[in-house]
């Protein structure tokens, strides 16, 4: 193979032209599987950060709540629909937007949501996402890969009764 390329006519066979072709897809293919990975790295640990700051929100919550004794009462404001919980979500949203942009021209994060779920003492709280990488085609961008997030914390409610 390496004959017909150091011939000086310019005569270069079909055959390795289709495998250097095929040899530079592969290299792109190679290097845009990492680069999704490292972006969805990044927006993971976006979303980390966003629960480790609300993390303390509820813990100052939740020990606040023990103190007045409604721990109970505190726990249903979580888990329902209600004007606490929509600022938790719009705080981790806004965390979240400061660590990554959530749409541009290489990806676009969709469906960010915020689930709590109250165990006894422990809260869980849960965030999933979609994570859309685009590519671009002949001039066009498409779709190229989609992923789902889901970044899972918790927290312990340590006084009270």
């Amino acid at each position: 193979m390496m004959k017909p390329l150091r011939n000086r006519r310019g005569d270069i066979p079909i055959s390795s032209a289709v495998m250097i072709i095929i040899f530079a897809m592969v290299i792109s293919a190679a290097l845009y599987i990492a680069y999704v990975y490292m972006q969805t790295t990044n927006v993971r640990n976006a979303m980390n950060k966003g629960l480790s700051n609300l993390a303390v929100t509820i813990s100052e919550d939740t020990y606040a709540a023990l103190r007045e004794s409604n721990f109970d009462e505190y726990a249903h404001k979580l888990t329902s629909t209600s004007a606490y919980r929509h600022s938790l979500e719009t705080r981790y949203k806004q965390d979240v937007l400061g660590a990554v942009e959530l749409d541009n021209d290489r990806y676009r994060i969709d469906n960010i949501s915020l689930d709590f779920e109250v165990n006894g003492k422990r809260i869980v709280y849960t965030c999933t996402c979609d994570v859309t990488f685009y590519a671009e085609v002949f001039g066009n961008t498409v779709p190229a890969a989609a992923n789902a997030l889901k970044v899972t914390g918790s927290h312990t409610a340590k006084y009270g009764r």
